[in-house]
């Protein structure tokens, strides 16, 4: 049995979920901007995750030294 499909290929934006097309990002410049904005966010706070864990992992080597 043969199943028919009646949807165009598409994709969702991923800020709205509206459908756009394959070849486009998001579906508006609004839109475009959140997503730029979120991506920044996250960059930043696992920046700052790394950088907090890097200093916990010296404090704990030189603490381990020192003792």
């Amino acid at each position: 049995m043969e199943v028919i499909s009646m949807v165009e290929p598409h994709k969702h934006c991923p800020v709205c979920s509206t459908p756009i097309p394959m070849d486009e990002v998001t579906c508006s410049e609004r839109c475009q901007e959140i997503l730029l904005k979120n991506q920044q966010r996250v960059r930043r706070t696992r920046t700052i995750f790394y950088l907090v864990f890097a200093l916990f992992i010296v404090l704990w080597v030189v603490l381990s030294i020192k003792r």
